[in-house]
Protein backbone atom coordinates (compact mmCIF):
# COMPACT_ATOMS: atom_id res chain seq x y z
CA UNK A 1 0.00 0.00 0.00
CA UNK A 2 1.52 3.29 -1.06
CA UNK A 3 -0.60 5.41 1.30
CA UNK A 4 -2.82 5.01 4.35
CA UNK A 5 -5.63 7.55 4.72
CA UNK A 6 -7.30 8.07 8.11
CA UNK A 7 -10.31 10.41 8.03
CA UNK A 8 -10.92 11.85 11.48
CA UNK A 9 -13.19 14.40 13.14
CA UNK A 10 -13.10 15.86 16.65
CA UNK A 11 -10.67 13.23 17.92
CA UNK A 12 -7.51 15.30 18.11
CA UNK A 13 -6.25 13.47 21.20
CA UNK A 14 -7.78 10.08 20.44
CA UNK A 15 -5.98 8.76 17.35
CA UNK A 16 -6.12 5.03 18.06
CA UNK A 17 -5.39 3.76 14.54
CA UNK A 18 -2.50 6.16 13.90
CA UNK A 19 -0.90 5.62 17.31
CA UNK A 20 -1.07 1.85 16.87
CA UNK A 21 0.78 1.83 13.56
CA UNK A 22 4.52 1.09 13.44
CA UNK A 23 6.59 4.18 12.63
CA UNK A 24 7.35 3.10 9.08
CA UNK A 25 3.61 3.02 8.34
CA UNK A 26 3.03 6.37 10.04
CA UNK A 27 5.44 7.80 7.47
CA UNK A 28 3.03 6.87 4.67
CA UNK A 29 -0.12 7.85 6.59
CA UNK A 30 -2.24 10.88 5.69
CA UNK A 31 -4.63 12.23 8.32
CA UNK A 32 -7.73 13.61 6.61
CA UNK A 33 -9.00 16.53 8.67
CA UNK A 34 -11.46 19.36 8.26
CA UNK A 35 -10.15 22.88 7.76
CA UNK A 36 -11.67 24.04 11.04
CA UNK A 37 -9.56 21.53 13.01
CA UNK A 38 -6.27 21.48 11.09
CA UNK A 39 -4.28 23.65 13.50
CA UNK A 40 -5.17 21.40 16.43
CA UNK A 41 -3.45 18.34 14.95
CA UNK A 42 0.25 18.06 15.81
CA UNK A 43 0.99 14.53 14.60
CA UNK A 44 4.14 14.07 12.55
CA UNK A 45 2.54 12.99 9.29
CA UNK A 46 1.08 14.30 6.06
CA UNK A 47 -2.36 15.96 6.11
CA UNK A 48 -5.18 16.20 3.59
CA UNK A 49 -7.45 19.13 4.49
CA UNK A 50 -11.10 18.96 3.39
CA UNK A 51 -14.03 21.33 3.77
CA UNK A 52 -15.93 21.80 7.00
CA UNK A 53 -18.92 19.62 7.83
CA UNK A 54 -18.98 17.84 4.47
CA UNK A 55 -19.73 14.42 5.99
CA UNK A 56 -17.92 11.11 5.76
CA UNK A 57 -19.39 10.07 2.39
CA UNK A 58 -18.03 13.17 0.62
CA UNK A 59 -14.77 12.86 2.54
CA UNK A 60 -14.36 9.29 1.29
CA UNK A 61 -15.00 10.40 -2.29
CA UNK A 62 -12.33 13.09 -2.01
CA UNK A 63 -9.89 10.46 -0.74
CA UNK A 64 -10.67 8.14 -3.66
CA UNK A 65 -9.91 10.95 -6.07
CA UNK A 66 -6.78 12.18 -4.32
CA UNK A 67 -5.35 8.66 -4.05
CA UNK A 68 -5.82 8.16 -7.77
CA UNK A 69 -4.60 4.90 -9.27
CA UNK A 70 -2.35 3.94 -6.37
CA UNK A 71 -2.89 1.06 -3.98
CA UNK A 72 -3.95 2.50 -0.64
CA UNK A 73 -5.90 1.94 2.56
CA UNK A 74 -8.70 3.98 4.11
CA UNK A 75 -8.99 3.28 7.83
CA UNK A 76 -11.34 4.58 10.49
CA UNK A 77 -9.49 6.41 13.26
CA UNK A 78 -10.40 3.93 16.02
CA UNK A 79 -9.12 0.57 14.74
CA UNK A 80 -6.91 -1.89 16.61
CA UNK A 81 -5.46 -4.59 14.36
CA UNK A 82 -5.29 -8.23 15.49
CA UNK A 83 -3.89 -11.47 14.10
CA UNK A 84 -5.57 -14.84 14.60
CA UNK A 85 -3.78 -18.07 15.42
CA UNK A 86 -3.34 -20.10 12.23
CA UNK A 87 -4.46 -23.27 14.00
CA UNK A 88 -8.07 -22.16 13.45
CA UNK A 89 -7.50 -22.40 9.71
CA UNK A 90 -6.03 -25.90 9.75
CA UNK A 91 -2.33 -25.01 10.11
CA UNK A 92 0.25 -25.43 12.84
CA UNK A 93 -0.30 -23.03 15.78
CA UNK A 94 1.37 -19.69 15.15
CA UNK A 95 1.03 -18.27 18.67
CA UNK A 96 0.12 -19.37 22.18
CA UNK A 97 -3.19 -17.51 22.36
CA UNK A 98 -6.16 -17.59 20.00
CA UNK A 99 -5.22 -14.13 18.70
CA UNK A 100 -3.12 -11.12 19.59
CA UNK A 101 -2.86 -7.39 18.95
CA UNK A 102 -0.80 -7.11 15.77
CA UNK A 103 2.94 -6.66 16.07
CA UNK A 104 4.99 -4.80 13.48
CA UNK A 105 5.71 -8.10 11.74
CA UNK A 106 1.99 -8.91 11.73
CA UNK A 107 1.27 -5.59 10.00
CA UNK A 108 4.10 -6.32 7.54
CA UNK A 109 2.61 -9.74 6.78
CA UNK A 110 -0.87 -8.25 6.37
CA UNK A 111 0.35 -5.63 3.90
CA UNK A 112 2.39 -8.21 1.98
CA UNK A 113 -0.58 -10.60 1.80
CA UNK A 114 -3.00 -7.90 0.66
CA UNK A 115 -0.60 -6.76 -2.06
CA UNK A 116 -0.33 -10.36 -3.26
CA UNK A 117 -4.12 -10.63 -3.32
CA UNK A 118 -4.30 -7.46 -5.41
CA UNK A 119 -1.75 -8.98 -7.77
CA UNK A 120 -4.23 -11.84 -8.16
CA UNK A 121 -6.92 -9.36 -9.20
CA UNK A 122 -8.76 -8.41 -5.99
CA UNK A 123 -9.41 -4.66 -5.86
CA UNK A 124 -11.18 -4.44 -2.48
CA UNK A 125 -9.84 -6.19 0.61
CA UNK A 126 -10.63 -5.94 4.32
CA UNK A 127 -10.11 -7.38 7.79
CA UNK A 128 -12.85 -9.33 9.52
CA UNK A 129 -13.93 -8.28 13.03
CA UNK A 130 -11.85 -9.99 15.71
CA UNK A 131 -14.96 -10.71 17.79
CA UNK A 132 -16.40 -13.06 15.16
CA UNK A 133 -16.00 -16.81 15.35
CA UNK A 134 -13.13 -18.07 13.14
CA UNK A 135 -13.91 -19.61 9.77
CA UNK A 136 -11.49 -20.19 6.89
CA UNK A 137 -8.44 -17.99 6.35
CA UNK A 138 -10.33 -15.66 4.02
CA UNK A 139 -13.86 -15.22 2.70
CA UNK A 140 -15.27 -13.72 -0.48
CA UNK A 141 -18.08 -11.23 -1.04
CA UNK A 142 -18.67 -10.18 2.54
CA UNK A 143 -19.28 -6.96 4.41
CA UNK A 144 -16.27 -4.66 4.77
CA UNK A 145 -16.57 -1.87 7.32
CA UNK A 146 -14.07 0.67 8.70
CA UNK A 147 -11.04 -0.72 6.86
CA UNK A 148 -10.69 -0.69 3.09
CA UNK A 149 -7.62 -1.72 1.11
CA UNK A 150 -8.19 -0.53 -2.44
CA UNK A 151 -6.57 -0.91 -5.83
CA UNK A 152 -7.14 2.59 -7.14
CA UNK A 153 -6.23 1.63 -10.69
CA UNK A 154 -9.38 -0.49 -10.87
CA UNK A 155 -11.55 1.97 -8.94
CA UNK A 156 -10.68 4.78 -11.37
CA UNK A 157 -12.28 2.83 -14.19
CA UNK A 158 -15.72 3.63 -12.79
CA UNK A 159 -15.21 6.35 -10.16
CA UNK A 160 -17.14 8.94 -12.18
CA UNK A 161 -20.07 6.57 -12.76
CA UNK A 162 -21.12 6.39 -9.10
CA UNK A 163 -22.96 8.82 -6.84
CA UNK A 164 -20.81 8.32 -3.74
CA UNK A 165 -23.08 10.57 -1.67
CA UNK A 166 -26.35 8.64 -1.87
CA UNK A 167 -26.33 8.31 1.92
CA UNK A 168 -24.28 9.87 4.69
CA UNK A 169 -24.31 6.71 6.80
CA UNK A 170 -23.73 3.41 5.06
CA UNK A 171 -20.95 4.67 2.80
CA UNK A 172 -18.98 1.48 3.53
CA UNK A 173 -21.87 -0.57 2.18
CA UNK A 174 -22.35 1.64 -0.86
CA UNK A 175 -18.68 1.34 -1.81
CA UNK A 176 -18.74 -2.45 -1.41
CA UNK A 177 -21.94 -2.80 -3.42
CA UNK A 178 -20.70 -0.65 -6.29
CA UNK A 179 -17.42 -2.58 -6.56
CA UNK A 180 -19.12 -5.97 -6.45
CA UNK A 181 -21.80 -4.98 -8.96
CA UNK A 182 -19.00 -4.44 -11.44
CA UNK A 183 -17.61 -7.92 -10.95
CA UNK A 184 -14.91 -7.15 -8.40
CA UNK A 185 -15.12 -9.99 -5.89
CA UNK A 186 -13.89 -8.72 -2.53
CA UNK A 187 -11.78 -10.71 -0.10
CA UNK A 188 -12.01 -10.50 3.69
CA UNK A 189 -9.23 -11.90 5.85
CA UNK A 190 -10.03 -14.06 8.88
CA UNK A 191 -6.36 -14.12 9.90
CA UNK A 192 -5.74 -10.38 9.88
CA UNK A 193 -8.50 -8.81 11.97
CA UNK A 194 -9.75 -5.51 13.32
CA UNK A 195 -11.42 -4.25 16.45
CA UNK A 196 -13.38 -1.19 15.38
CA UNK A 197 -15.26 -0.61 18.61
CA UNK A 198 -12.53 0.95 20.76
CA UNK A 199 -14.10 4.42 20.57
CA UNK A 200 -17.06 3.95 18.24
CA UNK A 201 -19.45 5.48 20.76
CA UNK A 202 -17.11 8.13 22.16
CA UNK A 203 -17.32 11.77 21.18
CA UNK A 204 -16.08 12.61 17.72
CA UNK A 205 -16.43 10.94 14.35
CA UNK A 206 -19.92 9.96 13.26
CA UNK A 207 -21.02 10.01 16.90
CA UNK A 208 -21.19 13.80 16.58
CA UNK A 209 -24.33 13.60 14.46
CA UNK A 210 -25.57 10.00 14.50
CA UNK A 211 -29.00 9.60 16.05
CA UNK A 212 -31.46 6.75 15.65
CA UNK A 213 -33.59 8.79 13.24
CA UNK A 214 -30.60 10.00 11.23
CA UNK A 215 -29.25 6.46 10.96
CA UNK A 216 -32.60 5.07 9.81
CA UNK A 217 -33.23 7.89 7.33
CA UNK A 218 -29.80 7.55 5.71
CA UNK A 219 -29.87 3.76 5.58
CA UNK A 220 -33.34 3.94 4.04
CA UNK A 221 -31.76 5.86 1.16
CA UNK A 222 -29.41 2.92 0.65
CA UNK A 223 -32.34 0.49 0.69
CA UNK A 224 -34.21 2.62 -1.85
CA UNK A 225 -31.14 2.78 -4.09
CA UNK A 226 -30.60 -0.99 -4.00
CA UNK A 227 -33.98 -2.59 -3.19
CA UNK A 228 -32.94 -5.91 -4.73
CA UNK A 229 -30.07 -6.27 -2.25
CA UNK A 230 -30.98 -4.36 0.94
CA UNK A 231 -33.75 -5.66 3.19
CA UNK A 232 -35.33 -3.85 6.11
CA UNK A 233 -35.35 -6.03 9.22
CA UNK A 234 -36.60 -5.67 12.79
CA UNK A 235 -35.56 -3.00 15.27
CA UNK A 236 -32.48 -3.42 17.44
CA UNK A 237 -30.90 -1.40 20.22
CA UNK A 238 -27.52 0.28 19.78
CA UNK A 239 -25.49 1.73 22.63
CA UNK A 240 -25.91 5.51 23.09
CA UNK A 241 -28.18 5.75 20.04
CA UNK A 242 -31.26 3.78 20.97
CA UNK A 243 -33.56 1.65 18.85
CA UNK A 244 -32.65 1.61 15.15
CA UNK A 245 -33.75 -0.44 12.18
CA UNK A 246 -31.57 -3.33 11.09
CA UNK A 247 -30.76 -3.45 7.38
CA UNK A 248 -29.54 -6.71 5.88
CA UNK A 249 -27.59 -6.91 2.62
CA UNK A 250 -27.50 -10.04 0.48
CA UNK A 251 -23.86 -9.85 -0.58
CA UNK A 252 -23.95 -13.02 -2.67
CA UNK A 253 -26.77 -11.56 -4.75
CA UNK A 254 -24.84 -8.32 -5.22
CA UNK A 255 -21.91 -10.16 -6.76
CA UNK A 256 -24.11 -12.53 -8.77
CA UNK A 257 -25.80 -9.52 -10.35
CA UNK A 258 -22.46 -8.59 -11.91
CA UNK A 259 -22.48 -11.82 -13.87
CA UNK A 260 -25.76 -10.95 -15.61
CA UNK A 261 -25.39 -7.19 -16.22
CA UNK A 262 -23.72 -5.22 -18.97
CA UNK A 263 -22.08 -1.81 -19.00
CA UNK A 264 -25.28 -0.21 -20.29
CA UNK A 265 -27.10 -1.27 -17.11
CA UNK A 266 -24.92 1.12 -15.10
CA UNK A 267 -25.68 4.05 -17.37
CA UNK A 268 -29.45 4.02 -16.89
Amino acid sequence: MEKIYIPTFKRVDNQITFNGLPDKYKEKTILVVQEQEREQYKYDCEYFVVGNDIGIAKTRELIYRKAGNKRYAILDDDIIFYRRNKKYHGFEPSMEKSKRVSTEKDIDDMMKTYNEWMNEGHMHIGCRDESLWPKISYLHNKEIIANHFIDGNKLFKFIDDVDWNVCQIGEDHLFTIECMRRGYMNRVSDEFLQNRWSSAYDEGGCAEYRTAKYHDDEMMKLAQKYPEFVTLKKMREVKKIGMIRHFQIDWDSVYKSSQTTSLSDFLL
